[in-house]
This record gives structure tokens, C-alpha cells and sequence, in this order.
């Protein structure tokens, strides 16, 4: 019973705070998560998590590897890989992430590929595989889905981002109504010097009401970021910063929950082979 209650307790937090307990790591990345969880106009080897568009933009053959401590608790901790591998008129992206302890787990896995469709629109593509543990007798479950996205470089300071995460709705079991959630997000990115940029974005499920996400980074050398960002639902403040060593990207966050309080996230990026500009960047 005891081992039950822990279950249960956990998937309440979740949910109480607006954190998907299903399908949960939807945004990787320490750049992301320092930057109020902003995902959509971005483009790094995250982009196979956060928008696949954005692989259309990356130049380079890269791995990363992400982990976040939820609410600094062992039990709900993710971790996440991301490879991107170019080839054609954009790059392939493959990711895998695990999130959870023994009693209660998911795992996902999946492919990408984006590509230009236009000299500024690029479209991704991906799907994933998905498996849901619980234990105390519960059957796993796996379960396919899909996402889609679009970026557009109006110029070089204005970019929109729209992506879908599971547009077509996917029941966890036939005993069940639940279903993976079916996420939409629509974001801009703003370049507003060569040192600054901000992002803003909105994301709408068919269950929440939307949720507003704003960030800020501030470059004061080549090496170095500065990030701040904010959500509004749940209320979520957000702070990190970034280092690139030649070909070693270091991003180190955390968000602060009012009532749960803080969450640390970082990611290491390793780009092999001669370094090339990423379109995204």
C-alpha cells in the first residue's frame, strides 16, 4: 500500500502542477529550460524534442545528453539524448529520453527529419515510440505517435515557430480514456542586437488552459549566456546560463516552481569534426 501511495503521490504532483505525467519530457535542452521553457523557434540538436523544423538548420554532426532533477526529487528525474546527423536539404534527428524510478516510467523514442522547404520555411517531421510503466500488477503500455512543425526566418531578426505534438489523439489502453496529450505551440524569436534575443511563445493542450512562456538571453562574450525566463501556468520562473569550449556546449538551469519549488536541468552538446555556424544560432 505504501509503495502505491508513493505512485499516486507523485503522479498528483504532476499533475497539480501542470506537468504533464504523460509524455513528459516534451521540451529537452539546458538552453531551453533556462529560457522559460521557449523551444519553438530554436535550433540545435534539441530541435528533434522541441521542433523538428529546426533540424533543417543545423550544419553539424552533434550529441547531446540532458538531465533534470524535478522539484530536486530522485524519483521524478528525466534524462534525455539527442543526435543530429545532416544530410540532404536539412538533418535526420534521433532521440531517446527516460523519465521516472522503478514503480512509474516512460520512456520515448524517435526519429526526425527536417528539411527547407523554401530558402526561409523549413518543415520537420517525426515519430516516436512510447512506453508507460507502472508497476503494482498495471500492464505496460507502448504506443506510437507523431509530431510536425514549421519554422520561418522572416529575416534575420524575426522568426516564427509552430509545432504539434501529437496531432492525432492516441489512447493509452483500451481500458482508458487518457490519452497522450495533444500539444500545440506557436512562438516568435526576436534578435534584438547581436548580444540579445528574446522568445516568446504560447502553448494549448485540449485539456489546460493556454500557457504563456517568455525568455531572455543575454551574450556578453562569444562564450558566454545569460538566460532568463518565465511561464505562466503553472507559475514558473526560470534562470541559466551558457559556456562554449570550441566544441563543447555547456548548459546549466533551473526553474523555480512557487509551490514546489526548484527544478535543476542541465546538457552537454559535443559537435564532431570542423565546427560550422548553425543557421539557428
Amino acid at each position: 500500500m505504501l509503495i502505491r501511495n508513493r505512485t499516486i503521490l507523485y503522479i498528483f504532483i504532476l499533475a497539480s502542477s501542470n506537468v504533464y505525467a504523460i509524455d513528459d519530457l516534451t521540451i529537452a535542452g539546458g538552453k531551453s529550460s533556462g529560457l522559460g521553457y521557449t523551444s519553438v523557434t530554436q535550433s540545435d540538436e534539441w530541435s528533434a524534442f522541441n521542433n523538428q523544423a529546426g533540424l533543417a538548420w543545423c550544419k553539424n554532426y552533434i550529441a547531446g545528453i540532458y538531465i533534470e532533477n524535478r522539484f530536486l526529487l530522485q524519483d521524478l528525474s528525466g534524462k534525455a539524448l539527442a543526435i543530429t546527423l545532416p544530410l540532404g536539404k536539412g538533418a535526420f534527428g534521433i532521440c531517446l529520453s527516460q523519465f521516472g524510478y522503478s514503480l512509474y516510467s516512460e520512456m520515448k523514442s524517435g526519429i526526425a527529419y527536417g528539411m527547407h522547404l523554401t530558402k526561409r520555411l523549413s518543415g520537420g517531421v517525426q515519430m516516436s515510440y512510447f512506453r508507460l510503466h507502472i508497476a503494482d500488477g498495471f500492464k505496460d503500455n507502448s504506443l506510437y505517435s507523431c509530431q510536425i512543425g514549421l519554422q520561418f526566418r522572416a529575416s534575420d531578426h524575426f522568426w516564427i515557430g509552430f509545432h504539434l505534438n501529437n496531432p492525432v489523439p492516441v489512447k493509452l489502453s483500451t481500458v482508458t480514456t487518457d490519452r497522450l496529450p495533444t500539444l500545440i505551440q506557436f512562438g516568435v524569436s526576436w534578435r534584438i542586437s547581436n548580444g540579445v534575443h528574446s522568445d516568446a511563445e504560447v502553448e494549448k493542450d485540449l485539456n489546460h488552459k493556454p500557457a504563456i512562456r517568455v525568455g531572455i538571453e543575454y551574450c556578453p562574450s562569444k562564450s558566454i549566456f545569460i538566460r532568463f525566463g518565465f511561464e505562466s501556468s503553472p507559475t514558473i520562473f526560470t534562470f541559466g546560463f551558457g559556456f562554449e569550449f570550441s566544441n563543447l556546449q555547456i548548459d546549466i538551469a533551473s526553474s523555480y516552481n512557487l509551490i514546489l519549488g526548484y527544478s535543476p536541468q542541465a546538457s552537454v552538446a559535443y559537435l564532431f569534426g570542423k565546427k560550422k555556424k548553425l543557421s539557428g544560432n
